[in-house]
């Protein structure tokens, strides 16, 4: 199954050497599911225990005053690899915009990609073309799946509308549009959650149109004990 070339970029959040193991997974994983080694790209410029204090109060703000209040509890103090993660998603959102691509895929180092990817996102993508939309959820989080949805995972996948505005199940496989990334480029610095909540805010903030592709592209590898977390303290 040939590529769709309208998606330009797919980002991984994965450190080659602080997480070697996943890394190498990923890369003969994303080979086997079809994805062409040139629109892929390794992001992680930045890991936890890199962090000075200067960089961390430079993107991350617990008392960030906003108008609705804090979503989670986690958000009055997010540990060093959660800050780490969100600043590398946001260094995929960067790389984007500057680059202009009109489509991108980010996805986690935990990320399992399902049977016939390749097909299944073509699939997405035609149905897409009748709907509008900013960012599309391509995993199914911690097993959220849309209620009209059919529940066999055999059928032909098909974009939904989330039923209910918390429209991040997870954020470990994203599909974005570029206009969408232009907005979010500008308001996510500085954060003041955990990035799945965080991104819930700036949905809301900027107005986004959210969709969740069903039946699931992907899986979380954490959420289905694949893996343990490496999101250090």
């Amino acid at each position: 199954m040939e590529w769709p070339s309208e998606i330009e970029k797919v980002y991984v959040i994965c450190h080659s050497e602080k997480e070697k193991e996943r890394y190498d997974r990923l890369v003969k994983h994303l080979n086997d599911s079809g994805i062409p080694e040139s629109v892929i790209e390794f992001m992680a410029p930045v890991w936890s225990d890199e962090l000075t204090n200067d960089i961390i109060f430079n993107v991350y703000d617990p008392f960030l005053p906003r108008p609705v209040p804090g979503l989670t509890f986690k958000g009055r103090g997010l540990s060093k690899g959660e800050i780490s993660l969100a600043i590398n998603f946001y260094s995929c959102v960067k790389d984007a915009v500057e680059f202009k691509y009109k489509k991108v895929i980010i996805l986690e180092s935990d990320i399992w990609l399902r049977d016939n990817f390749v097909q299944n996102l073509t699939d997405l993508l035609s149905d897409l073309k009748e709907k509008t939309w900013d960012y599309v959820s391509l995993g199914e989080g911690v097993g959220t799946r849309p209620p009209e949805a059919p529940s066999s995972y055999y059928s032909k996948t098909k974009a939904y509308v989330p039923p209910h505005q918390f429209v991040y199940r997870c954020t470990d496989s994203m599909m974005f549009q570029l206009p969408y990334l232009e907005k979010i480029v500008k308001t996510f610095i500085p954060f003041r959650e955990i990035i799945d909540w965080e991104m819930n805010y700036q949905n809301m903030l900027n107005n986004g149109v959210a969709l969740w592709a069903d039946p699931p592209l992907a899986e979380q590898g954490t959420c289905y004990n694949r893996l343990v977390t490496s999101l250090p303290a």
